[in-house]
């Protein structure tokens, strides 16, 4: 009896030394439609009452995010992640696991998270090879490289691709979409943009991709809770002054591939420099920021098994308070008009719609909460606010437009239309619209083209898109 009784002693000491320590790596799953995304929160103990951590996203190969602050008090763990808008709120039992809420933007998920053991975490680090990731050796030069922008507070990573033989090369800078991605595009275990550089590179044409602001070798630069697109389109000139400095690199040919958001910087850069020769709007958002946020959040109602009527309802109220933001210097502003659109559209509503949609008698005030913590992000505001068509009517070099059938995040057909009409109406006659059959917002073969499926399928970018891509380059660069 008294070697059990000490032994129980033993454990609870063990035990409660062990709820002392919460430094290590905690992993979980948040859920994000049909698909479960695993997240890694890695924390070091720096002194008795002060903590490190960083951030990984396994699935998307993302990982050493830093965190700018840590905070441990009692059972409570608060996580700050401004590189990502968001950030980690858990209540940890003292011993293996931490039950929390996961925030990016107004987005709140649940993330449950339970301690990970050294040979589990490097395990999941571990890459899925994908038939079209580049391997080497490689069929042409490839060059690391580091530098930064006009006044020094911005430092760039980026890799510099172009054929083997000596010479000056048409030239590309990718541009990546929304939210903060490495230089190859990495996203459930893919990596487009490489595949893209690597095919452009292996057919006379040069490419730069580059680390966004905290990824990679780029650094966070300040202030970046602040930063927009009009931000992001500086750094996409930085990258230009670089590649004038280069000697193998065909000044006269100089060009942007933008990718989702980047569709729409790229025209925001080539309507200030007229050494741009070329942009291609890989599915850019030309329609704006409301009109894209209302078509997703269609899609998003959609897979829920929300009712066709219901679901465009909804749409129609969030692009019409979306774009009550413009004229909203403050969100009492933006209250005062919320509210009287919000309750002449519910009273129209039927009960199933209403029902259908979760709108009882506090939706009001669900809503007002909702849009305002969308208003102080500084980087959806302006992309709710900014009008696409402005900069893309001052292009005046020549643009392929290229676009998914199957695209669920940007529609391919009001986009490119749009797309089309602007740059006819400005007076550019050299431009390309092309919508591909059976394609996504990766450009990859789809079934439904929903984000759900991206990780499943094999394929990063069809080879008849980047075909498509290389061949419009060559012959606008001869």
């Amino acid at each position: 009896m008294k070697q059990i009784y000490l032994l129980i002693i033993a454990l609870s000491l063990y035990s409660s030394l062990k709820a002392q320590e919460i430094s290590g790596s905690w992993t979980g799953y948040i859920s994000v439609g049909a698909h479960k995304i695993r997240l890694v929160f890695n924390i070091k103990k720096l002194t008795d009452t002060s903590y490190t951590s960083t951030f990984d996203s396994p699935d998307q190969k993302a990982f050493g995010i830093p965190c700018k602050s840590t905070a441990v008090k009692g059972d409570s763990l608060l996580i700050d992640i401004p590189t990502i808008g968001g950030n980690y709120k858990g209540l940890w039992n003292k011993t293996d696991s931490i039950a929390g809420l996961f925030k990016q933007g107004t987005a709140k998920l649940t993330l449950n998270m339970l301690r990970k053991k050294a040979d589990e975490k490097e395990e999941m680090s571990k890459a899925i090879i994908r038939p079209q990731t580049p391997k080497p050796p490689f069929g042409y030069f490839t060059e690391d490289v580091e530098y930064e922008n006009a006044d020094k507070s911005l430092h760039y990573g980026a890799t510099f691709t172009r054929p083997n033989t000596i010479g000056k090369y048409p030239t590309a800078i990718i541009i990546s979409g929304s939210g903060t991605q490495d230089r190859n595009g990495t996203i459930f275990n893919h990596q487009p943009y490489w595949v893209l550089a690597d095919y452009l590179a292996n057919n006379g044409i040069a490419v730069l991709r580059v680390d966004d602001r905290g990824a990679g070798k780029s650094s966070l630069g300040p202030d970046i809770n602040n930063k927009t697109s009009l931000d992001f389109s500086y750094d996409v000139e930085a990258s230009l002054n670089y590649l004038e400095t280069r000697v193998d690199v065909d000044k006269k040919h100089l060009g942007l591939i933008g990718h989702s958001e980047g569709g729409i910087i790229a025209p925001m850069v080539a309507a200030r420099r007229k050494d741009v020769d070329f942009i291609v709007m890989w599915a850019g958002p030309e329609m704006g920021g409301a009109q894209t946020i209302a078509s997703q959040m269609g899609v998003t109602l959609k897979n829920q098994g929300v009712d066709s009527t219901s679901t465009l309802a909804f749409k129609d109220l969030h692009f019409r308070v979306l774009s009550l933001f413009a004229s909203s210097e403050t969100k009492e502003a933006l209250d005062k008009q919320i509210a009287p659109l919000f309750n002449t559209w519910k009273s129209r509503q039927s009960t199933a719609t209403l029902a259908a949609l979760n709108m009882h008698d506090d939706a009001l005030a669900n809503a007002l909460k909702m849009y305002n913590g969308l208003f102080d992000i500084g980087w959806f505001r302006f992309f709710i606010n900014y009008k696409p068509e402005i900069d893309l009517a001052k292009v005046k070099c020549k643009v392929l437009a290229i676009n998914g059938s199957k695209d669920t995040q940007v529609d391919a057909k009001s986009n490119l239309k749009k797309i089309g009409e602007v740059l006819a109406e400005s007076g550019n006659t050299n431009f390309v619209i092309k919508e591909i059959s059976g394609l996504n917002h990766l450009l990859q073969t789809a079934g439904t083209g929903d984000v759900s499926e991206y990780e499943g399928i094999e394929e990063t970018i069809s080879p008849n898109a980047l075909k498509i891509i290389s061949d419009w380059i060559k012959m606008k660069t001869r």
